[in-house]
């Protein structure tokens, strides 16, 4: 995997290439050979209805939208949602073919299925808590060494 993040450098940009990292290793997609350009947009909720969007531009090319006026907690578990999507284009399960969705081989016709209802969207609500618990735990641990270190100072 590639990943080109295309923001301004800062403390949150690292903490969502850590995650893209951390995510894409436990999706068993770190060694995939694709190219990952991550954005970050002010509008996106208010143009998309969303928090993040993952996209194919083709077979080896993925884009990330991720909105940048949502808090680090909820980042965290956007991009491990996103990232999910991401892993779907990558190993074929999910993918878009002109205006077409197919999903494991089987088309759907996305605006007459609910949202709620997209079978790539179950899979990726079913892991985005798992990855994103991952994330949790190392700041925890971190949280705590910083903690311990201030209190013997």
């Amino acid at each position: 995997m590639n990943l080109c993040l295309e923001m301004r450098q800062s403390d949150r940009k690292m903490l969502i290439e850590a995650c893209i990292k951390l995510y894409a290793k436990e999706l068993k997609i770190d060694k995939n050979d694709f190219t990952l350009i991550v954005f970050s947009s002010k509008d996106l909720v208010q143009e998309q209805g969303a928090n993040g969007m993952a996209s194919p531009i083709t077979d080896k090319l993925y884009t990330m939208v991720l909105s940048s006026r949502i808090d680090c907690e909820k980042l965290i578990e956007v991009i491990a949602h996103e990232m999910v999507h991401i892993k779907q284009f990558a190993k074929g399960q999910l993918k878009r073919i002109g205006r077409q969705t197919f999903w494991m081989g089987k088309r759907y016709v996305r605006s007459k299925v609910n949202y709620y209802d997209h079978p790539w969207e179950h899979d990726a609500w079913s892991k985005e808590k798992f990855l994103s618990a991952k994330i949790f735990k190392i700041l925890s641990k971190e949280n705590e060494k910083f903690e311990r270190s201030q209190r013997k100072s």
